[in-house]
């Protein structure tokens, strides 16, 4: 299976080659991603004129995701009916208001939370928020001990908290490293570029072509994992 990225009138088309009879194009959030997928052996002409073919759909199709994520983010008060992502897939949200104590939990294609009877929206985005921590915390440590081990570095502390520009934050001399709850929404190799992004600070504290240069040592595939996330805060 062969992946690769093209941009198009100024879109990214995330292209897979792989063993399939027929050529196929998905919109997925977040962002309005366009997906792509051709057997092995389609030739670049013949994509491109498959693009052209369907690039009023596509368009059509990328603007109603994105009109909907946007109206998401400004109405979002964690309730039924709303749509929330863990590691890159998304999720129906179900909210029952009781007496019993707060749950939260994965239930098939739906992400189920047991609320307060009088619970506000603040409080939701909160309980939904411990969700996603324990969600890193179940994974990091491995993830960790295996960019420690390649990066060379390892850190003092590590906690979490939601940013609203950052993914990723390091205090250099505590050895302290901060990341975004948010991380738990999107896919895993986004938590492992930020991961390893804020290690390669305890080589080289600027963002300089030495920083990057690391980077590609560290983690080859960092551009992509980068673009997902720039995608996410547009």
């Amino acid at each position: 299976m062969e992946e690769r990225e093209i941009v198009l009138n100024g879109i990214t088309i995330y292209l897979t080659r792989k063993k399939i009879k027929n050529l196929y194009i998905r919109i997925k959030p977040p962002k309005a991603r366009v997906m792509v997928s051709v057997p092995v052996h389609t030739s670049d002409s013949v994509i491109a004129e498959f693009l052209e073919e369907h690039w009023s759909w596509i368009i059509e199709k990328r603007q109603e995701i994105l009109d909907s994520e946007e109206t998401k983010k400004e109405a979002a008060e964690y309730l039924t009916g709303e749509r929330h992502a863990l590691w890159g897939q998304w999720y129906d949200l179900q909210v029952e208001r009781s007496l019993k104590r707060p749950l939260t939990e994965l239930r098939g294609n739906r992400i189920y939370m047991r609320v307060g009877a009088h619970s506000t929206a603040e409080e939701r985005r909160k309980q939904l928020d411990r969700w996603y921590r324990e969600q890193l915390c179940e994974v990091l440590p491995g993830l960790i001990h295996q960019c420690e081990e390649r990066v060379g570095r390892s850190a003092n502390e590590w906690r979490f908290r939601r940013m609203k520009t950052r993914w990723g934050t390091c205090s250099i001399q505590r050895k302290r490293i901060w990341l975004n709850i948010q991380l738990a929404e999107m896919p895993p190799e986004c938590l492992e570029y930020v991961v390893t992004h804020e290690l390669t600070h305890l080589h080289e504290a600027s963002h300089n072509k030495r920083f990057w240069s690391l980077m590609d040592s560290f983690y080859p595939d960092w551009r992509r994992a980068k673009q997902l996330l720039k995608e996410r805060n547009r």
